[in-house]
């Protein structure tokens, strides 16, 4: 029999892992919230060590919490069995950019119940937390808090109570040609999300310059959904660059790259019913053609930010895999109905050996530039949804991408943090030519 754990403050029912209660804000006693001995979840986050350009932050950072078909796969003897996905090419017809081809279409909603899909609590009316600050320094012995001279126990300091970092709380990568930051946000233990980011060599022989980059984020009713965000985005990246550098066309490379990441996210799985699971999207930026592909599966998001008057507007460039944008485009609710559904960001696909037959969406649009592509998890879209909003939020985001990712990371911690948040800025200039970017 499962226990139901809700909150002694205000009965709101919360989720293995969590720290603070998602409707009242109160931290929540040990025995209700931590993750029980010998769950799949009770190991700490593993960091990404094989992220390409990880760098430590060098200045202030916007912190964390206080407490806190793909046809015929076949997967290998006694493996669990990977989802079928068929690859569909779509492209998206938005204003201001110019699709390659083929038209859009709708999530797929016949796979199974919706309202039984797997769905994120609420958003609480505030963050009452602030955040704490930086670690003043590494604490000086095994076993003793980076915040105060206290020692740790189960991950949290004995003496101030803080949650000790970890290696994926909160990550920076920087290359000359994207940024992305990812932080574990203001309410859970760990951080679900992961990327990563690949540039190719200027100098190589087929597609020099080109950006390849990857975010996904751990469906967190899943087991092991940290790993199974890690895996994704390291295996996806890695095939986007290894395809797009040996002179493969961005969409078939894009395919390529998100069977891989579902057959990878699939064999971590101890059975079809305990299986990991995560979104994923990925974008191929190409400077010299001035194309951007991007493949997706679930609700983790990418947008065109616009960079000024002379360039394509800003345009949401993905459909989520969502029980709400299925109802949108059923015609059954209006998107500020769907919305305000408990069932709203419930997904219909997802990557995992639980996934069944999924849509794999790939697009291919040619915006004018200058602006920027941006990769982000739910973390920072559930406070600004639209690309308009993003645009404003941070205007001229491809002119610095590092002060950008960062500014977004900080927003959503601002506005309540409720989830991990994770953000990839792909800055694009005029012309075609990419320079070099803070």
């Amino acid at each position: 029999m499962t226990k139901v754990r809700t909150c002694p403050a205000c009965s709101d029912r919360v989720a293995v892992g969590d720290a603070f209660c998602e409707g009242c804000g109160r931290p929540l006693p040990e025995d209700v919230g931590a993750v029980p001995a010998g769950h799949p979840d009770s190991v700490p986050t593993a960091p990404q060590a094989s992220m390409s350009g990880a760098a430590p932050p060098d200045g202030p950072v916007p912190d964390a919490s206080r407490g806190g078909t793909r046809p015929d796969l076949v997967p290998g003897e006694g493996a669990p069995t990977a989802p079928q996905v068929s690859l569909n090419a779509v492209s998206d017809e938005r204003p201001g950019l110019v699709p390659t081809e083929g038209a859009p279409t709708a999530p797929q909603v016949s796979l199974a119940d919706p309202l039984a899909a797997r769905s994120d609590p609420p958003a609480p009316p505030a963050d009452p937390l602030a955040a704490r600050s930086d670690p003043p320094a590494p604490p000086a012995g095994p076993g003793l808090c980076v915040w105060c001279p206290g020692r740790v126990g189960d991950g949290y300091c004995e003496k101030c109570g803080l949650l000790q970092p970890t290696g994926r709380d909160h990550v920076e990568v920087r290359t000359h040609a994207a940024v992305g930051v990812s932080d574990r946000g203001l309410r859970h233990k760990r951080n679900e999300d992961a990327m990563a980011i690949r540039v190719i060599d200027a100098d190589a022989p087929h597609a020099p310059g080109v950006v390849c980059a990857v975010v996904c984020d751990g469906v967190s009713s899943s087991p092991r959904s940290d790993e199974a965000s890690r895996v994704s985005a390291e295996t996806g990246v890695a095939v986007l660059a290894e395809r797009v550098r040996g002179g493969a066309d961005p969409r078939e490379a894009t395919g390529a790259a998100m069977t891989r990441a579902a057959e990878a996210v699939a064999g971590i799985a101890d059975s079809a019913g305990s299986a990991p699971a995560c979104t994923f999207v990925s974008a191929v930026v190409d400077p010299a053609t001035g194309t951007v592909t991007v493949g997706w599966v679930g609700d983790s998001r990418a947008y065109w930010l616009s960079g000024g008057p002379s360039s394509s507007a800003s345009a949401l460039l993905t459909k989520d895999d969502s029980w709400s944008e299925a109802m949108v485009q059923m015609g059954t609710l209006s998107r500020e109905e769907a919305m305000r559904s408990a069932n709203a960001h419930a997904l219909i696909a997802w990557m995992g050996a639980d996934s069944g037959e999924i849509d794999a969406h790939i697009s291919t649009v040619t915006p004018t530039g200058p602006g920027a592509v941006v990769l982000c998890s739910d973390g920072l879209w559930n406070y600004y949804p639209g690309a308009q909003d993003l645009t404003d939020a941070v205007p001229e985001a491809g002119a610095r991408p590092r002060d950008a990712a960062r500014a977004y990371v900080s927003l959503a911690l601002r506005a309540g943090g409720k989830d991990n948040i994770t953000v990839v800025v792909v800055p694009v200039p005029p012309g075609g030519s990419r320079a070099g970017h803070d």
